[in-house]
């Protein structure tokens, strides 16, 4: 599953981990924004890790130092224990659903790690117990970035779901179901600031449709500290903070809708600060483009 932040990714995550539990699935939900950088630069540290926090979830005993003491690879070792110590006592088919699995970007085991990952969907036919095994993994990061050789990425097979901003017919029907707080100019408005951006459509709907902000304040403050989106907007700041190389690659979107650097700039799409048209690389939305301009100092 992939998609920019704030489209929705975790929701939909937790809709499929629900009716894996109705289907009677067990399921290990792993959030990799847990994990902290000294784990995540230590390549055995973190495939240790990584069956310990399994054994956490399921609340299963921690053999892991057993396992590891075999003579064999890390990879082998993790495969060990996932086949003998998880799958097969385990008495019910397994969900591994794994979020922000972008966190393994930056590391020097991430080909090793998703090597494994489809190394355990191409053997299903080979070894019974993994045959129940479902994997879910949801990223923000353009999958072919996550690991160098393609042959062994777990996301080219499977099924792939990406998750895009709203349409504008989507955001009329949310007006509708909020009984129609943004008329026919207002709701047009809307979209000019914010596109289809999930997050803040549904916040500025629900804003306006309690009754806590007016139209009007909604508008003239859209970009100010203490407006409607004041905390997301610090928040990508803050993001942003001491990152020259994005900084400057979205001061190049925001001014000439270019980014040469297209590591750059799946990044800040990735981050959900930016999009694409055409040969063009743009602000995810006006408002965006409006904030970022005036505070966006590199």
């Amino acid at each position: 599953m992939k998609g920019p932040r704030q489209v929705g990714k975790s929701s939909l995550l937790m809709r499929i981990i629900q009716a894996a539990r109705n289907a009677g699935k067990r399921v290990a939900y792993l959030d990799f924004q847990q994990l902290n950088n000294s784990v995540l630069n230590d390549e055995e540290r973190f495939f240790r890790h990584f069956c310990c926090w399994i054994s956490d979830v399921l609340e299963l005993e921690d053999k892991v130092s057993e396992y590891f003491r075999l003579n064999l690879t890390t990879i082998q070792r993790c495969d060990r224990y996932l086949q003998r110590h998880i799958l097969k006592p385990l008495g019910h088919p397994l969900v591994l659903a794994m979020d922000e699995v972008d966190r393994v970007f930056d590391t020097n085991g991430r080909n090793d790690f998703f090597g494994m990952l489809r190394s355990w969907h191409n053997s299903r036919a080979i070894y019974p117990s993994l045959d129940k095994l479902d994997l879910v993994l949801v990223t923000s990061t353009e999958p072919y970035q996550l690991i160098d050789d393609l042959n062994q990425s777990p996301f080219n097979v499977g099924q792939i779901i990406e998750l895009e901003d709203f349409t504008p017919e989507q955001v009329a029907e949310l007006n509708r179901r909020h009984n129609l707080p943004f008329d026919a100019n207002s709701l047009k408005q809307l979209l000019r600031l914010l596109g289809g951006h999930p997050y803040l459509v549904r916040k500025a709907l629900y804003l306006v449709a309690s009754g806590q902000i007016t139209l009007t304040e909604l508008f003239t403050n859209a970009t100010a500290p203490n407006g409607p989106f004041g905390d997301h907007l610090r928040r990508l700041l803050s993001l942003l903070y001491d990152k020259q190389e994005l900084i400057q690659g979205l001061q190049l979107v925001i001014s000439q809708n270019i980014c040469p650097d297209m590591q750059i700039f799946w990044r800040l799409r990735g981050a959900g600060l930016v999009r694409s048209s055409g040969q063009s690389a743009l602000p995810r939305c006006q408002l965006y483009a409006e904030y970022f301009r005036e505070n966006l100092h590199g």
